[in-house]
């Protein structure tokens, strides 16, 4: 077996490496409480020709780091220093979780991910330099509760750190001192570390591998994520033959080597779900990803940072686990390798599925067709606006399927037997959530960690889209009235030339908010996350954010204005209505630049 997988993944990788020009590639397998393969493929550093070695090249791990976290959560509960169903608050010194849906959050929520919380940006403009201990940075960047706890699973980084604070708390000792006395030491993960790159030893430094971005069709280098006191939710670096030691622990169940670090019943509460509302589906059981795949149960994680990008997959019915490194985040080339070693052991093909009669009647997958938005996004500052970014239009294929744009517009099909549950050919499943009333109001996807609010008219994107763009047609047909109407004296009287100055200022203010909406486009197209502490929030979010009051103030302006333009002003009927109709598009746009906060919230 050690032959036939090592040969298949060396030529799998091989090829993933070549197609995305892949500078390197760190992989460990282990099966049965063994070591199957661990290897380095291609170059840690292209430039001084320094290979990658399973057993001593670092790569970044993102957010597996998490991992570490919630077993450290688990090993202090049983002990009976944490309760993972008490108020969390009842742990914290420093600061309070706020208040919100007369529910308190717990260990458990955030095990899970359903605290409620919405996401934050400030997480990522922080400096490994930063002087601030975890509980400040915690207290200073508090999320908004935005859903009650448990009612959906939204990914937060701030929740996984403020659990790493809590095992602090109740440990007596700073998390990086737990992690490395009580976990890494004991299970023999002595080249794994949490120093930030520009901190490390020299003698550490030279065996992390360089970061690279695609440049000009080929490689530049790319800066490493900068995250200060909040590493630990996705700031560890490690070998891939310590992962394969930290994989083969919790497919032992807690012990690795005769160190057992979990009782077996504590471990296997940490792998089971506390919210089964989908069990068919994708979900997180206490932290790691709960995922079906082909019949089987996976359990792990992943983790993306500006310069690497990690999966780590274990098959606890095949006492199988995978783990796979790249040192560049522009493709997700490798988050596949999982599974398609495990299709390789099962001897699974391939299968694609076909869509069926294109005159096939639309049956029940009709309801869901729609547009969804995901709800790891920020609610309650001027960055919603880049949430509204995604949107996720989901589109019926057929009487039992259908597409998702943002899921690589892969054709899913309802798994037979199920309800609800729909399947992409690669093995991966979407979950259809419904409220009380029956009706499909979200979706989750195969990642576990993420849901998908469905939209409605006055929520959607396009909405404000459209209000924009019609916005800019009348602002462009009021300068180009002004311009034909200029100094032939058809705006005679204060009233008229009062509303008419008000509408031609309105035009402009419009063409400044564009003006700013395009820097801010510009601006985000050449967003680097390693930079990212140096540069948030960026100014080209002010100059969008005070242009949009501007709007505001001008939709202000014209409603006032109607009243002399329609009984004062001796203007033609159609003047009139395309004032009217100027004012109303302008007044709708400013409500909903409110209601994604470009305006009236913080600019962060």
């Amino acid at each position: 077996m050690r032959a036939s997988v090592s040969g298949y993944v060396d030529g799998l990788i091989a090829a993933i490496q070549r197609e995305h020009s892949l500078a390197a590639v760190s992989l460990a397998i282990v099966k049965d409480n063994q070591l199957l393969t661990a290897s380095g493929y291609g170059m840690a550093d292209v430039a001084q020709s320094r290979p990658v070695r399973a057993e001593d090249t670092l790569f970044r791990i993102g957010s597996v780091s998490k991992t570490f976290v919630w077993t450290a959560v688990m090993m202090l509960a049983e002990r009976g220093q944490l309760d993972l169903d008490a108020d969390a608050n009842q742990y914290l010194t420093a600061f309070q979780i706020r208040a919100g849906f007369n529910a308190p959050v717990t260990l458990r929520d955030l095990m899970s991910h359903r605290a409620g919380f919405e996401d934050t940006l400030q997480l990522f403009a922080v400096r490994d330099d930063d002087p601030r201990s975890l509980a400040e940075l915690l207290a200073a960047h508090q999320p908004k509760r935005v859903f009650a706890p448990g009612t959906r699973t939204s990914y937060s980084n701030w929740g996984s750190a403020l659990a790493a604070h809590i095992v602090e708390e109740a440990a007596g000792v700073p998390y990086g001192e737990f992690l490395r006395d009580e976990i890494l030491l004991p299970l023999g993960m002595r080249n794994t570390t949490w120093t930030p790159p520009a901190d490390m030893a020299p003698e550490m430094r030279q065996h992390l591998a360089t970061g690279y971005k695609r440049d000009r069709g080929g490689l530049g280098l790319q800066g490493y994520l900068q995250l200060g006191a909040y590493w630990p939710a996705g700031g560890m670096a490690a070998t891939a033959t310590d992962m394969a030691r930290w994989m083969r622990f919790h497919l032992n169940g807690g012990v690795l080597d005769d160190v057992r670090l979990l009782k077996a019943t504590s471990h296997a509460q940490l792998w089971t779900r506390a919210f089964d509302d989908r069990p068919g589906g994708a979900d997180v059981a206490h932290g790691f990803i709960d995922r079906p795949y082909r019949g089987l149960r996976t359990l792990g994680h992943a983790g993306g940072t500006a310069a690497f990008l990690t999966n780590m997959v274990m098959v606890p019915e095949l006492d199988l686990g995978v783990y796979v490194s790249q040192n560049g985040a522009w493709n997700m080339a490798i988050m596949s390798v999982p599974d398609l070693v495990v299709d390789r052991l099962r001897a699974h093909p391939y299968v694609p599925l076909l869509t069926g009669d294109e005159d096939e009647a639309v049956g029940d997958v009709a309801e869901l067709a729609g547009t969804y938005l995901n709800n790891r996004r920020v609610f309650s500052t001027f960055s919603a606006l880049l949430g509204a970014l995604n949107p996720s239009i989901l589109t019926a294929v057929g009487d039992d399927g259908f597409t998702v744009n943002l899921l690589d517009s892969k054709l899913y099909q309802q798994v037979p037997g199920e309800t609800d549950l729909y399947e992409a050919a690669d093995g991966d499943r979407v979950a259809i959530i419904r409220d009380a009333n029956g009706k499909a109001v979200a979706l989750a996807d195969g990642m576990g960690v993420h849901t998908y609010e469905r939209l409605g008219l006055w929520t959607h994107p396009g909405t404000l889209a459209a209000l924009l763009g019609l916005s800019l047609l009348l602002a462009i047909t009021r300068l180009l009235g002004a311009w034909r109407r200029f100094g032939k004296g058809q705006s005679r009287g204060f009233a008229s030339r009062f509303a008419g100055t008000v509408g031609l200022l309105s035009a402009l203010i419009v063409f400044v908010f564009f003006a700013a909406v395009a820097y801010l486009v510009v601006s985000l197209l050449a967003f680097d996350l390693a930079t990212m502490a140096d540069n948030y929030p960026a100014p080209a979010m002010f100059y969008t954010h005070y242009a949009g009051w501007l709007m505001a103030i001008a939709a202000g302006a014209m409603l006032l204005s109607l009243w002399p333009a329609w009984t004062q002003a001796n203007w033609g009927i159609f003047r009139r209505l395309h004032f009217s109709a100027f004012a109303v598009v302008l007044t709708l746009a400013a409500l909903l630049l409110w209601q994604w906060r470009v305006i009236g919230a913080a600019v962060i």
